[in-house]
């Protein structure tokens, strides 16, 4: 049965097969650099022809076998803590993006690797540590935690990605740029829905906006979804389009912008208890970063 990490409660499963997921782990690159030359080339988008095949490879095999939901920092270090608690592997390593298409940078950033962003969970992080013990490492929630609000405050989204759209599949999560990230690039570039709407959209408050083009943190060029534009100087959102990344929300230097939950938004591989939400769409607590408490059960979901 190839299933990992079903229902995430206190019994959170991780039952890969072990050679799907060595050779998973071991090609993953691979494919990234594959479908990174195809989100690239095109003159398969001039042809009708080519179009039509490549749009139907991934519409019809791609995108159903595999997909990226989009989470917040907060969101992500509720997971983080979770499964840290559950007793699964988190494995830090080099983005498989980056790996297939050789788009290595060799200057680190505040002492940090930009090239190791790629987080395995459970199964598929003991194949990734199995195939490259030098290039992935064992890590623990905290370190995950502070990599995730330190990279999303340099203009990075977090990712989580599972399998089959199947309930709880989570295998990785991910920092994610259209500089190197193949899946954001394929969707901005070719229109693919890689990507799920998180749980939240944001909100701007007409009156605390000073305008994107006067402030220091310019939403419009920092939403990788295209849902923020201008009008009459402020900043608009389009709540269908917002994927709920937090990189207006959480960054702000106005306060202009807040984060509005999804009424009967569900995820698959991230169910709200995972990251944070009881079933009424409120936080399971009361803060979530510096403090560093958290709600230790789930017997009140």
């Amino acid at each position: 049965m190839f299933v990992a990490h079903v229902d995430h409660g206190l019994r959170l499963h991780s039952r890969i097969p072990f050679p799907f997921n060595i050779l998973g782990s071991r090609y993953e690159y691979l494919v990234m650099r594959v479908l990174g030359k195809m989100t690239d080339a095109d003159w398969l988008y001039r042809n009708r022809v080519t179009k039509w095949f490549v749009d139907r490879l991934a519409n019809r095999v791609v995108l159903p076998l595999i997909h990226g939901e989009v989470l917040d920092p907060d969101e992500v270090e509720h997971m983080l803590r979770r499964l840290e608690e559950e007793g699964h592997a988190m494995a830090l390593g080099t983005c498989e993006c980056r790996h297939g298409c050789g788009l290595f940078e060799e200057n680190q950033v505040n002492g940090r690797d930009p090239n190791r962003t790629c987080v395995m969970i459970g199964d598929w992080g003991k194949g990734h540590l199995y195939i490259y013990p030098r290039q992935y490492r064992h890590t623990s929630a905290d370190e995950l935690a502070d990599l995730a609000r330190f990279w999303h405050d340099r203009g990075r989204i977090l990712t989580a990605w599972g399998c089959r759209d199947m309930h709880g599949f989570l295998i990785s999560y991910c920092h994610c740029h259209p500089s190197y990230c193949v899946p954001l690039r394929n969707q901005r570039k070719r229109g693919n829905p890689v990507f799920r709407p998180g749980y939240n959209f944001a909100r701007v408050e007409p009156s605390a906006c000073i305008g994107p083009n006067r402030c220091r943190w310019n939403c419009v060029e920092r939403c990788f979804f295209e849902a923020i534009r201008v009008s009459e100087g402020k900043a608009v959102v389009d709540p269908e389009k917002c994927h709920g990344c937090g990189q207006c929300y959480l960054h702000c230097p106005e306060g202009a912008v807040s984060k509005v939950r999804r009424e009967g938004h569900l995820l698959s591989y991230c169910p709200p208890d995972l990251v944070g939400y009881n079933k009424m769409g409120s936080y399971l607590r009361s803060s979530i970063g510096n403090t560093g408490s958290y709600l230790r059960s789930s017997t009140n979901l």
